[in-house]
């Protein structure tokens, strides 16, 4: 394949939501991203539960994918201008960008696979609790490293392979306490996901390819990779028949189920203008939190990426069980603490320059290699607050109990 090359982590300008930070060091820069994804996606998945579970009642997959995917294209058409202005610097980068285009292939295939990803990830929620889908997209640490191999050519040790068992096994046991429980549970749930996540670890994948080799900016590859990606779920609503449904949901007040049994308009628990602030906040955050991720991705690889975005998903996790008092027995948590030890040993072993995948250029990696310390450290401190959460929930049901 022509494109079959390594990335270089060139010193390219560094560009977030406008503001050149390339004179800061890369661990700041790091800190910088990695705290701002948390910071946005932990409110993006609150929200995402909220609308998918609460307010849609697991309808709609497709059409609130085109609503997400429509507000993807707007921010990252603004963020990619807003980069360029008054920055002779970025300029310069951008004028490089425009002599070494990305293919456009290379933006379709992408954003079909985006495409399949979210709306196959969104599908899922219509067969599996939110807790579950959150532990499964998890794990796509364990596709990136295994397409890692075959699309990047990177290697990685037995020890490696080990821990990514242990948190398949971890997965395995928490999923098996929902098939058990009263949560919402069903094969083809698990099924979508395994597709969304394959669609997301060949994303990242090629995108930190793509960015590398043509050293483009993650809010111009993001503005034209969701901009194409809302027609391809345009289609699939549209299709589905999808669309129309949709937007007689958005303009009526109340949940998809008050508005299908006919509840009167003083008694709906939304308004319209309720869920059109709650959706536009989704994909506001949203956006913000992938031109983070994939700032990360770009600046400092797609493994780091899927550990960074994976502290977060253990952090939302907790706070599902928290605010929407989903079912959390034993056998959930001690699943739960399995795959989040295996995560910790995976950061701790990419902490270390022997540790990391092995690629053609590993040498210009290894001075990352504090990058991923204070990762694990980050991941740590997750943990930890993620251990507290759990404490809290049981002295909660403890009070419930008393009452």
């Amino acid at each position: 394949h022509q494109y079959n090359i390594q990335p270089s982590y060139s010193n390219s300008t560094f560009v977030l939501f406008g503001f050149n930070l390339s004179f800061m060091g890369r661990g700041v820069q790091f800190a910088i991203c990695f705290i701002l994804m948390m910071a946005f996606t932990i409110v993006y998945a609150c929200l995402q539960e909220l609308i998918a579970i609460k307010i849609a009642n697991r309808q709609l997959a497709l059409f609130l994918a085109t609503v997400q995917f429509a507000g993807y294209a707007f921010w990252s058409f603004v963020l990619s201008k807003l980069a360029t202005f008054g920055n002779e610097a970025v300029t310069s980068t951008f004028a490089t960008e425009h002599r070494r285009n990305v293919p456009v292939r290379f933006y379709i295939l992408l954003s079909v696979l985006r495409a399949v990803d979210v709306g196959a990830s969104n599908m899922s929620m219509q067969y599996i609790n939110y807790p579950a889908k959150t532990l499964i997209k998890s794990s796509r640490v364990v596709f990136t490293m295994i397409l890692g191999v075959f699309i990047g050519r990177k290697r990685y040790s037995l020890v490696d392979y080990l821990i990514v068992s242990l948190i398949v096994i971890g997965m395995t046991v928490f999923l098996h306490a929902d098939s058990n429980g009263n949560a919402v549970f069903q094969l083809a749930g698990i099924l979508l996901l395994v597709a969304s996540l394959i669609c997301d670890g060949a994303i990242n994948n090629y995108s930190e390819i793509a960015m590398n080799r043509f050293d483009v900016g993650q809010d111009q590859f993001l503005s034209k990779l969701y901009s194409i990606a809302l027609l391809a779920m345009l289609l699939a609503a549209h299709t589905k028949g999808e669309l129309l449904d949709g937007l007689k949901f958005l303009t009526a007040p109340g949940t998809w189920d008050e508005i299908n049994t006919g509840v009167t308009s003083d008694t709906t628990s939304w308004s319209v203008t309720q869920k059109l602030l709650i959706l536009m906040t989704f994909s506001t955050f949203g956006l913000f939190g992938s031109s983070c991720a994939a700032a990360i991705t770009k600046n400092f690889g797609a493994l780091t990426m899927s550990i960074s975005s994976t502290a977060r998903k253990a952090m939302t996790l907790f706070l599902s069980f928290l605010l929407f008092h989903n079912e959390c027995t034993f056998q959930h948590f001690s699943g739960i603490i399995i795959f989040l030890s295996a995560l910790t040993m995976k950061s701790l072993r990419m902490g270390r320059p022997n540790g990391l995948a092995v690629g053609k250029k590993d040498a210009e990696n290894v001075r990352g290699g504090e990058l991923e310390v204070f990762a694990t450290r980050l991941l740590k401190l997750t943990m930890a607050l993620s251990s507290r959460t759990r404490t809290l929930l049981r002295k909660s049901s403890e009070d419930l109990e008393y009452v």
